[in-house]
This record gives C-alpha cells, sequence and structure tokens, in this order.
C-alpha cells in the first residue's frame, strides 16, 4: 500500500533535553477511509443538515450499544455507567460501554505516567481541572485521590448533571464555551484537557489557552491533546488543507461548530508548541499516543523569574 505520509521528526521530551531526544511519527501505510464520510460531511453542511445529521447518527449508536450491554448499569469499580446517549456524543467509539471505560482508565494512567516522568505524582497535587469532563470518562478514575480535591467542568448541562448525581467525589459545574471558567486564578496544580482543543476554532484556541494559564498556579501543568499527522494521513482533509498543515498551519473543519464533534482541529506540533502554546514550557510530547492516536502535549506553566 501507498504510504500517505513520511514519518517526522519531532522534539520530545523536558524543554531542557528536547534538542537531545527525539520521537518519529510512524508512516501510516493503513486505508484510509474517511474520505467518504468528509464528502457526505461536506454535502450536509451546504444544506446545513450536517449537526442534526450527526445528532442522529450518536443516538442510532447509543440505541445499538443499549441493547448490547443487557441491561450493565455499574462498571467494576462499583461506579454507575453513564448512559449510551451519554456516552456517544464523547465518539462513536465509546457508546460500547467497555471501550468507553477501558479508554478513561488508560488516559487516566497515561496522565499519571507522564506527570511521574516529570518527578511528579498526581496524588501529591493540591487540586485538578477535568476541563470538559463529558460524562466522567476519566474523572471517574481518580475517586481514589484522598489529599486531591478534584474538579470537573463541561459545556454540557447533561453531561455535568450526570457526573454530580454519581460521581460525588468530584466537584463539577457547567461552563461557557467562551472563557471564563468559574474559578479563581492559581486555582490549580493540574489542568487536563482530553478531546478538547481538536473541536475549537483557532480563535476559541487561543482564548482558551490563556483561561488555561490564568487558573493554573505558576509552575502548573496543562496536559491537551490534538489531531496530528496520523490523522491528516488517513484522507481528513483535502490537498490544500494538507499543504496548509504541512507549512505549519492548524486547520478547522466545521469552525462554525465549535464545541461539537462535528467542528475538527487539526494541529501541527510545531504550531501547537511555538505558536498556541508559546506561553508555555514544552514537558513531554507523544505523537500518536493514546487509544485514539491523539497527539500528547504536557505543558508548564513558567514560575516567576
Amino acid at each position: 500500500m501507498k504510504q500517505l505520509l513520511r514519518p517526522r521528526t519531532v522534539a520530545e521530551g523536558s524543554a531542557e533535553s528536547a534538542s537531545r531526544r527525539t520521537a518519529t511519527v510512524p508512516p501510516v501505510t493503513e486505508p484510509a477511509t474517511w474520505g467518504l464520510r468528509r464528502s457526505l460531511l461536506d454535502l450536509t453542511d451546504k444544506l446545513h443538515l450536517a449537526k442534526p445529521a450527526v445528532r442522529l447518527y450518536e443516538l442510532a449508536l447509543a440505541a445499538k450499544a443499549e441493547v448490547a450491554a443487557g441491561g450493565r448499569t455499574h462498571a467494576a469499580d462499583g461506579l454507575p455507567v453513564p448512559p449510551a446517549r451519554l456516552r456517544a456524543q464523547i465518539g462513536p467509539l465509546h457508546a460500547d460501554a467497555a471501550f468507553f471505560l477501558q479508554s478513561g482508565e488508560r488516559q487516566a494512567e497515561l496522565v499519571r505516567e507522564l506527570l511521574r516522568q516529570d518527578g511528579t505524582a498526581i496524588d501529591e497535587l493540591e487540586a485538578i481541572l477535568d476541563w470538559g469532563c463529558g460524562c466522567g470518562r476519566i474523572l471517574r478514575h481518580w475517586a481514589g485521590l484522598e489529599r486531591t480535591r478534584v474538579f470537573g467542568c463541561d459545556i454540557d448541562p447533561r453531561m455535568v448533571e450526570w457526573c454530580a448525581k454519581h460521581l460525588r467525589f468530584a466537584d463539577v459545574t457547567v461552563n461557557e464555551l467562551t472563557p471564563p471558567l468559574p474559578y479563581a486564578d492559581s486555582s490549580f496544580d493540574l489542568v487536563y484537557a482530553f478531546s478538547v482543543f481538536t473541536h475549537l476554532s483557532e480563535e476559541l484556541q487561543h482564548a482558551w489557552m490563556r483561561e488555561c494559564s490564568r487558573v493554573l498556579r505558576p509552575g502548573g501543568y496543562l496536559l491537551m491533546s490534538t489531531l496530528g499527522e496520523y490523522y491528516v494521513a488517513r484522507k481528513r482533509l483535502t490537498k490544500s488543507e494538507r499543504e496548509s498543515f504541512s507549512n505549519g498551519n492548524v486547520v478547522v473543519l466545521y469552525e462554525q461548530a465549535p464545541g461539537t464533534s462535528l467542528c475538527s482541529a487539526y494541529h501541527p506540533p510545531d504550531y501547537v508548541h511555538g505558536t498556541l502554546a508559546a506561553g508555555f514550557d514544552l514537558v513531554s510530547f507523544r505523537p500518536a499516543a493514546d487509544d485514539g492516536r491523539h497527539d500528547i502535549h504536557l505543558l508548564r506553566k513558567p514560575a516567576p523569574a
């Protein structure tokens, strides 16, 4: 099969050692099947039907998943499993309860691992924020933190309502699509955002990056995921969009629908580190790292000199 994208060498590790350690994005050789879906989305978007079409798709997945679950209501950890109609909004694969639970557990472990590699244990932090907590996919895995205050926020009131009812160890609230967050300056030691910047317009991304800096304490961490070269290689972008990405620009599709799964942003790593997160220090970077093959960036807010 034809390679769609050549490997690209990128910086990884602490900012101090970035020049000495590199990671290579593996070439993607699998067939790219997303092209037809992109064409259909473009068509429905022109007809102003894209958002309802995506919602109908999510509901269909949820109905199928509910039947397959056979009435399962709780996970092995004893916590309730959110309904499929909420899980499907996170992404198609998460309609399946087993995948939802497994991916959340693995991403929680990834957070722990990245912090640990920088010499920090998550249970030593005073306060953490799951920004874009959804229905608690990752949030639920902090139930055992005894000293760390756990917060979560999301733009979807139904998601927040479910978390408030079933994940009572966490303080959850609704936030707006635009800043600010309902927290004081320097409130958190860690803010993490999985699949958040991937669904925002470029303007909103920069506004939220500034807001994350505001609520982080000096020396605090921001962990974020983006769609990088792995996804570009799957023919999600047109030729001109791929060229723009290769030239170092963020590419945002359907940016008139920010905050939904329809809006999708594709970030060159250098754009993230040099432009979007220019006010942060790069701690570590892992390309195509999690179950969803998102790029993972761990950043630190600089402490005062």
